[in-house]
């Protein structure tokens, strides 16, 4: 690290050599020589040793605690603090020259000393020192050493700086590296909050050594260091609850840049986007305190933009301890905002957009007016009505950055063309990427768990028993079309009761199992108010059954855990009176939420329809249950609640998030996480994971075990005793390298397991994965106490109570992944299909015959597409393509097998059109609208139909494109009336709007036709 520094411009003196005693923090002959060097003008009217004596003095004085100590002394050295001459007059003298970096003096020690009597003395491996002050400290462990980068933060926070304090009142930032990774952070952060600094214009699959010399001269470039300090080293020290430190991560200091840059060039807008998760509201900070510095921007005013009072409350305190309450504005009302507007006031105007309703035109028409606008995808749109609209309209000169995870580019919004400037790269200013995020441990990925809740409705049935309903009570044709509205609504399904304990039964079991067992907490998201509340009071009658109270006296954390509920209730005299007692006030909510993130807080469960759905940032969440249907960008920042990365009290790590999808969203899901700027498709860089990967990765692993193990004599891996665990070990110990093996794996096995262990699948394994967990401990029993508790943490409190339970049996039995269980029209499908690719078959092939299995189907489609298209044709590959995410899929009810019969059938006509028509291009995968809507009304069509299913779809496609050719308020509205005209033209034609095809027409509609 100082060979990579010298080039930078440090120069090095070893510690031992360095003109200081042991017991002082700074190098005194340098800090005096600086001040001389760079005040020329009023130096000599100073005693300099005075001077130097008054900075010593606050250096060492860590007043009020290390954060507002190096709040106070980072302040002194950006030259806030003003010194008395020897006239009595008030000068602010420069300490560091943050102009011209290097000509500060700049020097890197390794083996620094520091003692005080009574104390033990420390040494730290190297500091970098600006004008005699310690500004970085790292510390350092090697490569080959069992202890890493974590360990060597830890002793920063809570051996050196809890020790020798006054050592860390200048510090900046400190590093940990162990010469394959490298983190920064604030002495006393958390480690889970020491971060990566690298670069986004970077390879991504920079690693190891060539990764960490990159970050040292990024980092510890004397550039980037007084950057830090001068700009990015923001404190809240204002407020009731604990002193912070906020450092930047590296893209939020790039972003911020860019954001200050523009704003100097004359530009008028940027689009930032960043990853849900990354820390957006920290950037706009960040970007602030960048403008609001420099004079070239002419002493701005600067409005932080959200659409929820959240933004304003989370940035309040760094301002103000910054900058007072006299620059920093958070206007309660309309009117206040318009009033501070209007007066010309400077500084930051924390707000919502709501809040500019009405507000008229060129209410301020200043240029150096910044907007920085949180979640910049939601309530923006560029008419004039809008929100949105009405802001600009107000503020036609301002100038308007947008922050988002998640841009929108359809009919109704297109976050590019609002925000981004034509001239930035797919009219994006700065981008923070999903696989950037996940690669930095900025957030975590998320696994999607499909729980579906099935359920069965005879529609004859229920229709006659609503005719014979509506003639009892004499009701006309407009009451009977209002009732079946109601009580045919989605609604009613969600609303039965019995779904309702079906689903909120599941959801405690999950938990109870999972989450809850790693100190992790839970959102619920349901359909309607009504629903949270229904869910909560079911919910918490399950926790307080019998089998939940085992399970918490299992684990001895609580007596009792509960569920509340947070939705939006309003004050209106309109508001449900049911409603009411629900309502929180915002210090409530406050409460309601610090409860939630506190690990030993019972309240486990917060369950809403609506809000905190984004914006609320809890780590501690691991799991959300999702029983309510979203789309696009409303379901991406749902299902990234789970994604921040946290570490328990008790040293769990969380690696990952769970979605338990009760709704059936993988489909949603996928389209919700693809980039829209992409060239080619995109899946959103693996953030989405589905469970039934994580399933197969655990048996891959799982075997590769069973097989190291093959040759243990009389292994039996359902008996979890000390036998088989000494046959194992004497095994592993006479076999060079199979213990490092069967270790390696078994940490990825104890990984997944958390996330899977609810899954029927992996039930069978749970006696063999106990036994190697109990194998794994013993692998460690010549270790130091330390080192053995250590390799154990990694693994969580659920592993360990598996490895340290004497597991038997268990009557669960896993799914079956290819059983294809058929009704009479599953058979009529799979005669067709296998008509197809097996044009004779055989004699003794009656119908009574089992059903081949989806393998073997994909297996006899295969050799028919081998046989009949000419392999490495653009056809071919399409088609095997298909026949791949087929082989794919996982088939575990009727209604599974149909779909995959149907898909199969369509992949296999495909195939034999491709035969037939061998120079023709076929239309493998059918973009055409009329096309794939014609062949859903034929996949579904009833008897009787007195129209060509083309010719109804291109009715279909007329009528909903000059639908959308409307001018609409909203993309709700926009959707209902294409739903209404869809529904209009299958009247027409005698079908009823319900059921299929109708269906599956406006399920393609809404896929395809209302997105760009």
């Amino acid at each position: 690290m100082i060979q990579w520094s010298l080039p930078m411009g440090w120069g090095f003196i070893a510690g031992r050599s360095l003109p200081r005693e042991t017991t002082q923090t700074v190098v005194v002959g340098q800090l005096r020589d600086a001040i001389v060097r760079l005040n020329p003008g009023v130096i000599a009217g100073f005693d300099v040793n005075a001077v130097v004596e008054e900075i010593v003095a606050t250096v060492n004085a860590v007043e009020g605690g290390l954060v507002r100590g190096n709040e106070l002394v980072l302040n002194l050295l950006r030259g806030h603090k003003e010194f008395r001459d020897a006239d009595g007059v008030w000068h602010a003298l420069k300490v560091i020259d943050f102009e011209h970096p290097t000509a500060n003096k700049l020097v890197v020690s390794d083996e620094v000393t520091i003692t005080v009597p009574g104390k033990t003395s420390r040494r730290f491996d190297l500091v970098y020192w600006v004008n005699g002050l310690p500004l970085v400290v790292v510390e350092v462990k090697s490569p080959t050493a069992k202890s890493g980068w974590a360990d060597a933060a830890r002793e920063i926070n809570n051996v050196y700086a809890t020790e020798y304090p006054w050592f860390f009142t200048p510090n900046v930032f400190s590093v940990a590296s162990d010469g394959l990774k490298l983190r920064f952070g604030a002495a006393g952060a958390p480690v889970n909050l020491w971060q990566p600094f690298r670069s986004t214009d970077d390879d991504e699959n920079l690693s190891g050594q060539a990764d960490v010399r990159r970050s040292v001269e990024l980092l510890l470039s004397p550039s980037t260091i007084l950057d830090m300090l001068a700009n990015f080293a923001l404190f809240d020290t204002a407020g009731d609850g604990a002193d912070m430190k906020y450092l930047p991560r590296y893209p939020q200091m790039e972003a911020a840049h860019l954001i200050h840059q523009r704003v100097l060039e004359g530009g008028s807008k940027g689009l930032i986007w960043h990853h849900q998760g990354s820390g957006k509201t920290l950037l706009m900070v960040f970007a602030a305190s960048l403008l609001l510095t420099d004079t070239r921007t002419e002493s701005p005013t600067i409005i932080l933009l959200s659409d929820r009072t959240d933004l304003v409350r989370q940035t309040s305190g760094v301002f103000t301890s910054a900058m007072g309450d006299a620059y920093f504005h958070k206007p309660a009302t309309s009117q206040q905002l318009r009033s501070l507007l209007a007066d010309d006031v400077r500084g930051v105007i924390s707000t919502t957009v709501h809040k500019f309703a009405d507000a008229g035109t060129n209410l301020s028409t200043r240029g150096n007016i910044i907007v920085l606008v949180d979640e910049a995808h939601r309530t923006q749109s560029a008419k004039s009505k809008s929100l949105a609209g009405q802001m600009r309209a107000a503020l036609p000169n301002a100038k308007f950055f947008g922050m988002t995870g998640t841009p929108v580019r359809n009919l109704a919004t297109d976050t590019f063309a609002l925000f981004g400037e034509e001239s930035d790269p797919d009219r994006v200013l700065h981008r923070y990427s999903v696989s950037r995020s996940l690669l930095d441990e900025a957030t975590v990925p998320v696994m999607l768990d499909p729980h579906p809740v099935t359920f069965e409705i005879d529609d004859s049935a229920l229709q006659a028993e609503f005719d014979q309903f509506a003639d009892e009570f004499d009701l006309d044709d407009p009451d009977r079309e209002a009732l079946s509205r109601k009580f045919g609504r989605l609604t009613s399904v969600f609303a039965n009761p019995v779904r309702i304990h079906t689903v909120c039964q599941d959801i405690v079991d999950h938990y109870l199992a999972s989450a809850y067992r790693n100190g992790l907490k839970a959102q619920v998201v349901a359909y309607n108010r009504e629903l949270a509340v229904a869910y909560t009071d079911k919910i918490n009658e399950l926790l307080a059954g019998f089998e939940a109270s085992q399970v918490l006296t299992e684990v001895g954390k609580h007596e009792r855990i509960t569920a509340e509920v947070n939705i939006s209730v309003s004050d209106s005299k309109d508001e449900v009176a049911a409603m009411r007692p629900y309502q929180l006030s915002e210090v409530d909510e406050e409460k309601q939420k610090r409860r939630f993130l506190t690990p030993d807080d019972p309240l486990c469960f917060l369950v809403v329809t609506a809000k905190l759905m984004t914006g609320f940032d809890a780590p501690n969440e691991g799991v959300l249950y999702l029983d309510k249907p979203l789309k696009a960008h409303n379901l991406f920042q749902t299902i990234t609640r789970p994604n921040r990365t946290w570490v328990s009290p008790t040293g769990f790590v969380k690696t990952d998030g769970v979605v338990v999808d009760y709704i059936g969203l993988a489909e949603e899901v996928q389209r919700a996480v693809v980039d829209p700027t992409a060239k080619g498709a995109s899946k959103g860089g693996g953030f989405v994971t589905d469970l039934t990967e994580l399933v197969t990765e655990f048996r891959t692993t799982f075997a590769r075990i069973e097989d190291l193990l093959a040759d243990v004599d009389g292994l039996d891996l359902t008996v979890h005793g000390y036998e088989s665990v000494r046959a194992i070990n004497i095994f592993l110990d006479a076999n060079p390298g199979a213990a490092e093996v069967f270790a390696k794996d078994y940490r990825l096995l104890a990984r997944l397991y958390p996330l899977i262990n609810t899954d029927k699948r992996v039930a069978k394994y749970r006696d063999g994965f106990g036994l190697f967990g109990s194998v794994y401990t013993t692998l460690f029993k010549k270790s130091s106490d330390e080192e053995r508790k250590e390799r154990l943490g990694e693994l969580g409190p659920m592993v360990l109570e598996i490895i340290n339970a004497h597991v038997h049996s268990f009557s669960v039995a896993a799914s079956q992944e290819e059983a294809l269980v058929l009704d009479a029209q599953g058979i009529a499908i799979l005669k067709e299909l296998l008509a197809l690719v097996r044009p004779k078959p055989d004699k003794d092939d009656g119908a009574d015959k089992a059903p081949p299995s989806a393998a073997e189907i994909l297996d006899q489609i295969k050799a028919a597409l081998e046989k009949g298209v000419e392999p490495g044709s653009a056809k071919y590959t399409a088609l095997a393509e298909r026949i791949k995410q087929l082989r794919d899929r996982i088939i575990q009810s009727a209604q599974d097998a149909l779909d995959f019969l149907s898909e199969a059938l369509r992949v296999a006509r495909a195939i034999v059109d491709a035969e037939k028509h061998p120079d023709e291009a076929v239309v493998v995968l059918d973009d055409d609208h009329v096309g794939v809507l014609s062949r859903i009304i034929h996949d579904h069509a009833p008897s009787g139909l007195t129209v060509t299913e083309r010719n109804l779809a291109e009715e279909i496609d007329q009528v909903v494109t000059r639908t959308l050719a409307r001018s609409w308020d909203n993309a709700d509205a926009r959707n209902r009336g294409v739903r209404r005209a869809t529904a209009a033209v299958f009247r027409r034609y005698m079908l009823k709007p319900v059921g299929e095809p109708y269906d599956s027409t406006v399920a393609y509609i809404e896929a395809h036709y209302l997105v760009d």
